[in-house]
């Protein structure tokens, strides 16, 4: 047995063939073109959501090529930072250094302390060794260079000197990974 559905009061039973007379009436040119006019509006609308699309892809890239370089720039940025802090701390050592040079130079070969400022001193150099201090290589007779050197007397050139050569190193220059902390002070000839 066949059961027939039951319509609702809303639904209406549609003829196929009355569909088909009705569409291919006077109005059948008239539905095309305006079905064309909506497909060409869908095309134009499909064409510009890509573009924005592409806009958006083009942008997020360069944001994130953006944050990119900013994160490197803050990674060398802290690094600077941290040999800048640590330049300072040193640059604050740097008389400590060079009172117990004086004093070691200052004590006599049967003192008690000389061994003790000695063993001290070599502690002080080799912990700001492992931090990067280096000396700077400065002697009598060499040419003044700027780069290094603070000239904070001049004297006439002595015999054997050459004018605008250091003529004597009053105190070490020093300088860490690659930058001078202080630079040597010297008398130079002229």
């Amino acid at each position: 047995m066949k059961k027939e559905k039951k319509l609702s009061q809303n639904e209406e039973k549609i003829d196929p063939k009355a569909a088909m007379e009705e569409t291919a009436g006077g109005d059948g040119p008239e539905m095309v073109a305006v079905e064309r006019a909506k497909l060409e509006e869908a095309s134009k609308l499909f064409e510009e959501a890509q573009k924005q699309r592409d806009e958006y892809l083009d942008m997020a890239r360069r944001v994130q090529a953006e944050f990119d370089n900013y994160r490197k720039r803050n990674v060398s940025l802290r690094a600077e930072a941290e040999d800048d802090g640590l330049r300072a701390a040193v640059k604050e050592i740097l008389p400590t250094l060079d009172n117990l040079e004086r004093a070691l130079q200052a004590a006599t070969e049967e003192s008690p302390l000389k061994s003790g400022l000695e063993m001290t001193l070599r502690g002080l150099n080799d912990a700001l060794a492992r931090l990067g201090l280096e000396g700077l290589a400065c002697k009598a007779g060499e040419p003044f260079d700027p780069e290094r050197h603070n000239a904070v007397m001049s004297s006439d050139a002595e015999e054997g000197q050459q004018p605008g050569s250091v003529a004597e190193v009053l105190q070490r220059g020093y300088s860490l990974k690659g930058k001078v902390v202080r630079y040597a002070m010297v008398r130079v000839a002229q």
